[in-house]
């Protein structure tokens, strides 16, 4: 039996010669499963190996051409090992790599785009894995990182460093709505200004979670995620958990990254005021008293957050605060989105 796999080539994390290097970061990977059959076939492969033709059979709403087109994608991308078994004529036998589509498998059953109950093995139709493009656009374009900590008009998010137009802007704008990533709210004296719905915030679970799971294809020894990114889902999830016996009460979130040679860290600082009614909401000011602090390093946020492991986090100030912060958000980013149950 012949095995091919991309590592055996020594190109780990990189291209075979002559054709561009796969995209590795989570909106790569995030576009990657959301584009075409991509969500589909890891769902096929979940269950178990298959024949390239029983792949393609069990695939909705895409020709065979483009099943084995993105197949091979995948394969550059280090999800599907490929086994030739000999014969006359031979068959190909696809299956998902070990660690890396595996352990994507796992995360995406979790934080799919569709109910937990419809899954592992069911193939979900193209719609639904589709949302996952947008995501990635909306991470990949810098917009998830502006509405992070308040509502942004059009003309803001069109003006930032992504290189689109206006109407291109708007568009994407529009197709955000329709996916449930953001929403549009109309303030006193703002006009018509868009933020991230409570479906949008609780994706960053599965950016953090694409973020964590890069160490099995980049083998470069980085956390998956940079610090701006990090404190960008920081920002993105704080409004999640609620603390009505807190009003008024501040909260300070720090992320930091490997020291480097100078023995520098770079870090990031986020501050966050518990409205009158209970929600968190991200400031910018810099807070001149604090009532808790919680500051870690990205893989120790990627630990609380996805683990529910808090216990290298340094905690000062109003202990029951972060506590119930760091409880709350871990059990809300992976109790089952209400949206998405409502579609089962």
């Amino acid at each position: 039996m012949q095995y091919t796999r991309l590592e055996g080539d020594g190109l780990k994390g990189k291209a075979r010669r002559g054709a561009a290097a796969p995209d590795l970061s989570v909106a790569g990977i995030l576009r990657l499963i959301g584009t075409g059959p991509g969500g589909q076939i890891l769902s096929a492969l979940g269950t178990g190996p298959l024949r390239t033709e029983q792949l393609a059979q069990q695939i909705e709403d895409f020709s065979a051409r483009s099943v084995y087109r993105h197949v091979s994608k995948m394969e550059a991308h280090q999800l599907i090992d490929r086994q030739v078994e000999p014969g006359v004529p031979s068959k190909v036998v696809l299956r998902l790599s070990q660690p890396a589509g595996r352990e994507l498998f796992r995360l995406l059953r979790t934080f799919a785009t569709t109910p937990r109950s419809r899954l592992p093995g069911g193939a979900s139709n193209a719609h639904s894995w589709s949302s996952l493009s947008l995501l990635s656009e909306l991470w990949k374009l810098g917009f998830l990182e502006e509405l992070s900590c308040e509502p942004r008009r059009l003309t803001e998010l069109a003006s930032g460093s992504h290189g689109l137009t206006y109407h291109q802007v708007n568009r994407r704008a529009g197709l955000f709505l329709m996916s449930g990533l953001v929403l549009v709210s109309r303030e006193r004296g703002y006009g018509k200004r868009y933020e991230l719905t409570e479906h949008g915030r609780r994706r960053m679970a599965l950016v953090a979670g694409i973020g964590r799971w890069r160490r099995h294809v980049t083998f470069d020894g980085k956390p998956g995620l940079t610090v701006t990114e990090m404190a960008t889902v920081l920002r993105a999830v704080m409004p999640l958990p609620k603390f009505p016996d807190h009003v008024g009460m501040s909260l300070e979130l720090g992320v930091s990254g490997a020291m480097d040679v100078n023995g520098h860290r770079d870090t990031k600082t986020l501050h966050g005021i518990v409205d009158g009614s209970g929600t968190m909401q991200c400031t910018e000011e810099d807070m001149s008293s604090v009532g808790g602090s919680a500051a870690a390093t990205i893989n120790t946020w990627f630990a609380a957050l996805l683990d529910g492991n808090r216990g290298r986090i340094r905690v000062r100030g109003d202990q029951e605060l972060v506590d119930s912060f760091l409880t709350q958000l871990h059990d809300i980013l992976w109790e089952e989105d209400p949206r998405l149950a409502a579609t089962a």
